[in-house]
């Protein structure tokens, strides 16, 4: 979580406004919005910030830390579940909000994939779904890998990963030699991420329910 930096720290380039890791997150967050997360180096933050690279380093280690505060940043927001709903609704709830988060900013899904979840905020996410699993009544082995799965379905139906799938559909073309592929071509080609984020979510819930009803 944010500290404040050592008394000593450089204060901005004109000496009047002293640096923080909140300034540099928010700056952070809008050069991930503006160039994507390839872009974004603590050499382009500096330049923004209108600092040199090294005075970064009196907030963040280094730009592992960076990306780690900026996750924790857009996983601010805890989600809003009902707990008096039951566990499928409760889930269903949490996966949509999951979701709106995810595509709220540029590149969040490659973000929260690629860095675990050191911070409270990611923490918190994961503790909701944990929870919801564990009074459902799967096992604890069945609910932290049913957690995992949920995650990643979320992060893998962002709108720019579906890009390939639909490229790849499109080759088939009039091919004898994939059938069965070409006979939904059609159909990957035209696939969203809402349709296939909802898709995904049901045959997961439904076998959430079924191991459980196999497991009573």
């Amino acid at each position: 979580m944010p500290i404040d930096p050592p008394p000593e720290a450089p204060t901005h380039a004109q000496g009047r406004t002293r640096l923080d890791r909140n300034r540099i997150v928010t700056a952070a967050i809008q050069l991930l919005d503006e160039e994507g997360i390839a872009e974004l180096s603590t050499r382009r933050l500096a330049a923004r910030l209108g600092v040199r690279s090294p005075t970064l380093y009196w907030h963040v280690r280094d730009k592992a830390e960076l990306l780690d505060l900026v996750a924790e940043e857009l996983c601010a927001d805890s989600f809003d579940i009902d707990a008096g709903l039951p566990w499928r609704n409760q889930l269903e709830q949490g996966l949509h909000q999951f979701r709106s988060l995810v595509l709220a900013h540029r590149d969040v899904a490659a973000l929260l994939r690629d860095r675990p979840p050191h911070g409270p905020n990611r923490r918190g996410h994961i503790e909701t779904t944990v929870r919801i699993l564990l009074e459902a009544g799967l096992t604890v082995e069945d609910a932290a890998g049913v957690s995992r799965l949920l995650v990643s379905h979320v992060l893998s139906t962002h709108p720019g990963d579906l890009a390939p799938l639909a490229e790849a559909a499109g080759e088939v073309g009039s091919s004898d030699d994939y059938p069965n592929l070409r006979r939904v071509a059609p159909a990957l080609a035209g696939l969203s991420g809402d349709a296939l984020f909802e898709l995904g979510m049901q045959v997961i819930l439904d076998g959430i329910e079924a191991r459980l009803t196999a497991h009573r």
